[in-house]
């Protein structure tokens, strides 16, 4: 494998350690703190932005969906400002929102990006929101990568980091690796990134057995926040993209993501970023991580595939940053435009 050398830009931060020591020693206006810990007992950081308004919680997200009353669990309709919650990185490779997401944190915290960019667009539709960013939610994958950045590099090095060599040679792959749940850790010769020290993909965790740390601490979060709206960060090889909407969704709440889904598109393509060209309308099959979270918290689920910028589809490091803030404006002028209150 050969893996060529591009340099990587000063505003792209998704190395651990660079994370990790940014939310220690440079938020002054938000507020960081330690969510948690992965399977490896690494810390996972988190971010917020704005104050939380701690309303009590009197009736199950079940019981008031059941009573025609959803905002009686949200209690959307007293509360002054929007709640954000965003997640990247959970399989661990799968950095370009991370890079986004430092971005946008920066812009919060100083007004301008990490490329000394203001966007001002952005920042007063943030006034009205409470944010909560956890840039890296699944850090023993992100350990395990040992790379800042897939951009430039060829598939078969997109491969040894992202699914992994198994100790023949042969390459695991994708998807047939979600057919075993653990995946044999010893029997790896490089184990992807795309599954925590366990061996476990979290996007497909066992929910309801025993859910691995990272997924448990993202439940807590969420039941917590009950934020209005959930942005799952992943990235693959191909075009960028919203990815197919959660299969747990009413058709309001399916019509609401495909409204998204449809301005994100708009917005990307006037910018000469190259999304994909069309909208994946249909339903998730799968069970996914953002379905439990959406009944943990009752919050809008997104899932959102950036591009690697590997040479199949190439993009670059500052394509890959002003799509991530352009997913960020749009959805939080959706969000002023409709108070996500139709998704029930």
């Amino acid at each position: 494998m050969k893996e060529s050398f591009v340099e990587i830009p000063p505003y792209w931060i998704t190395n651990r350690e660079k994370v990790n020591s940014y939310l220690e020693t440079k938020v002054r206006k938000g507020k960081t703190f330690i969510a948690g810990k992965s399977a490896g007992g690494r810390d996972i950081y988190a971010y917020e932005w704005g104050e939380k308004e701690d309303l009590p919680q009197t009736v199950s997200f079940s019981s008031a969906f059941a009573a025609g009353k959803p905002e009686r669990y949200t209690r959307a309709p007293e509360r002054k400002k929007l709640s954000l919650f965003i997640y990247g990185a959970i399989h661990g490779a799968e950095i370009e929102g991370t890079a986004g997401l430092m971005n946008l944190i920066n812009l919060l915290e100083y007004g301008v990006d990490l490329r000394g960019r203001q966007n001002e667009a952005l920042l007063k539709l943030a006034e009205n929101y409470r944010i909560v960013i956890v840039p890296l939610a699944q850090p023993d994958g992100r350990v395990r990568f040992r790379r800042d950045s897939l951009v430039g590099q060829d598939l078969e090095v997109y491969q040894y980091y992202t699914h992994g060599i198994w100790k023949d040679g042969s390459p695991c792959k994708y998807p047939a690796h979600k057919e075993i749940m653990p995946l044999p850790v010893k029997e790896f010769k490089q184990l992807g990134a795309y599954f925590n020290d366990c061996g476990v993909n979290c996007q497909h965790d066992d929910f309801f057995g025993n859910p691995q740390p990272e997924v448990k601490n993202l439940i807590r979060l969420v039941h917590d926040e009950r934020p209005d709206c959930i942005l799952s960060c992943h990235a693959c090889q191909a075009d960028p993209g919203m990815g197919r909407p959660a299969s747990i969704l009413t058709e309001d709440g399916l019509l609401m993501e495909q409204q998204i889904a449809a301005a994100v598109l708009s917005r990307q393509q006037q910018a000469g970023l190259h999304p994909y060209h069309r909208l994946n309308l249909r339903q998730s099959k799968a069970f996914l991580l953002q379905d439990i979270l959406y009944l943990a918290s009752a919050g809008l689920p997104l899932l959102y595939e950036f591009p690697h910028g590997c040479t199949n589809v190439p993009f670059t490091h500052e394509e890959i940053i002003d799509l991530g803030l352009l997913l960020f404006e749009e959805i939080m002028k959706f969000g002023m435009e409709t108070r996500f209150k139709d998704r029930f």
